[in-house]
């Protein structure tokens, strides 16, 4: 409970912020969650900052307390996606933002899943800034907000500047040729999406028959955790990855459900069959991607990158920084020769860290800060200060009543993971379940 006990030490009269996350124990999230959760507390610890996890009811007193910014992260506006009955309750149980006079700021990810959905919430909560991690196509995701808000670039990950403080194995001494973890994504997800799994699957093959040492798997249990994962991709000569997004627009989920349903009697349908039934004619219309949090990582580990052709919001370039792969693996032959060029590989590594180091908006701190800083000057012309000792005592009262609350909460969330792994080897029961649940809502 130590990020419980940092509110008690908040005593300078500074910005006062309530963020509001979905993100569950700190310790089990993923370091890249955790860090879009956290990171202002952990650089600028001199302000006043409310934690809240939606998956508990949120106290009055903390919903009639006045802050400086409200901030909504990516975990929080996941709701849309987990059914009618969970989004509507979190709509009417967090309705008091609509009506706060505080600075909000919004940072989803994955817009193009219920993206009718978030385009109204972001109107109807009156939102002052939207971070799209889509660099185009704001006009079809927010057809209403991009008239009367703000949208700005944001990205799906950001340096960790932990990292400086590993160091990079030389390549001649990473055990692994390709490595890569992914899950399977769901058919909703589009062509795009689709790709994210079966690029692993067939470098995989190729790899092996290649005689290559590769490290590929794939599915929910190959996930990797805080530095289990670094040290993976340390001793990886050369990382396999592919952009982020999809290639199908669900404006309110209706494709999600359809396939969900679908899936639940029929677990091992093709992409094929399931988009014939689900959504023909309508995958490769909208193409929205980003850059995912891997290629970041990799640079600053100095793991050559192998990348599914694409765009990666424009900081890294095909043979400049990674060695360009098309979706279906067809010039893997020329790939190898590319791997096998040690002084081009060299260079391509050098060149991929250069790249990313050098925009500034990917370090964790520099986003902090500007956050800070945007926060700063909204409340200056939007409304007089809040009272930081009333929040104070609202953090304080906070920290002593929810302690216990999280705690049970949590135990229970680490029962449900322990399910997960338990049903990870009977895949077709898992899908049957999850649909289930998300039918019900």
């Amino acid at each position: 409970m130590v990020f419980l006990r940092r509110y008690a030490s908040k005593m300078m009269d500074k910005l006062n912020i309530l963020v509001l996350h979905n993100l569950g124990e700190p310790r089990l999230a993923l370091r890249v969650l955790h860090k879009h959760v956290f990171s202002l507390e952990e650089d600028f610890a001199e302000h006043n900052y409310l934690y809240h996890d939606s998956a508990l009811k949120i106290p009055e007193y903390v919903k009639q307390a006045r802050f400086d910014a409200i901030l909504l992260d990516v975990s929080f506006l996941s709701a849309r996606w987990f059914g009618e009955k969970r989004f509507r309750q979190q709509l009417a149980d967090y309705a008091f933002v609509a009506e706060a006079d505080a600075v909000k700021l919004a940072f989803p990810q994955d817009e193009y899943d219920c993206h009718q959905l978030l385009d109204d919430w972001m109107c109807d909560w009156k939102v002052d800034v939207v971070f799209s991690v889509i660099a185009s196509g704001w006009d079809v995701l927010y057809p209403r907000y991009h008239r009367i808000g703000d949208i700005r670039l944001g990205y799906t990950g950001y340096i960790d500047e932990a990292l400086s403080n590993w160091t990079p194995k030389a390549l001649g001494k990473r055990p692994i040729d390709i490595g890569y973890r992914a899950k399977k994504l769901p058919p909703y997800f589009g062509r795009l999406g689709e790709n994210k799994w079966t690029i692993g699957r067939d470098v995989a093959a190729r790899g092996r028959d290649a005689g290559l040492r590769v490290d590929i798997e794939l599915g929910d249990h190959a996930a990797l955790m805080g530095d289990a994962w670094l040290n993976f991709i340390n001793d990886s000569k050369f990382t396999l990855g592919a952009n982020s997004g999809s290639s199908l627009l669900d404006p309110t989920g209706s494709i999600q459900r359809s396939v969900r349903t679908y899936l639940a009697s029929r677990a091992d349908a093709s992409f094929e069959e399931v988009e014939k039934n689900c959504f023909p004619g309508l995958d490769g219309k909208y193409t929205f991607t980003a850059i995912s949090p891997r290629v970041l990582e990799a640079a600053l580990l100095g793991s050559a990158q192998i990348l599914v052709d694409g765009e990666y919001s424009g900081i890294v370039k095909p043979g400049e920084h990674f060695i360009p792969m098309r979706p279906d693996s067809s010039n893997f032959s020329e790939v190898m020769e590319s791997m096998a060029d040690r002084p081009i590989v060299e260079g391509m590594i050098r060149r991929c860290r250069e790249a990313v180091l050098s925009v500034d908006a990917l370090r964790h701190k520099n986003k902090a800060r500007m956050i800070l800083n945007l926060i700063g000057e909204m409340t200056a012309h939007k409304k007089p200060g809040s009272n930081s000792e009333e929040v104070r005592q609202v953090i304080s009262r906070y920290v002593s009543e929810m302690q216990t609350k999280y705690q049970s909460c949590w135990r229970r969330q680490n029962y449900r993971i322990r399910l997960v792994k338990a049903l990870a080897p009977y895949p077709r029961l898992h899908q049957m379940l999850r649909s289930a649940k998300q039918y019900l809502g």
